[in-house]
């Protein structure tokens, strides 16, 4: 993660296996199941998702999310930065 962005956009894994968001900046996230849609953001509890209630993921540090345990397409977002969208495609 940057600023204000995933450095990808979407992500895909393998059923079981959890995701490692790494911060290289010094600004601080907060990441939730759902996503912004212009410019609202939507929270959503998604069927097969690990649920994720404000993980916090400080400047320079990292946070780990998961296991994905069902095969599908999930959305995760930044609380505080507008348009800051994750997919994650389960396979």
């Amino acid at each position: 993660m940057n600023d204000t962005q995933f450095v990808q956009s979407s992500i895909t894994i393998h059923k079981g296996e959890s995701i490692t968001l790494v911060s290289t900046t010094f600004t601080p996230h907060i990441i939730a199941n759902g996503t912004w849609d212009n410019g609202q953001a939507k929270a959503a509890k998604e069927s097969g998702a690990p649920e994720v209630k404000s993980v916090q993921i400080n400047g320079n540090s990292s946070g780990s999310i998961g296991p994905f345990t069902t095969a599908g397409t999930f959305k995760l977002y930044c609380t505080i930065h507008s348009g800051m969208n994750l997919t994650v495609i389960v396979q």
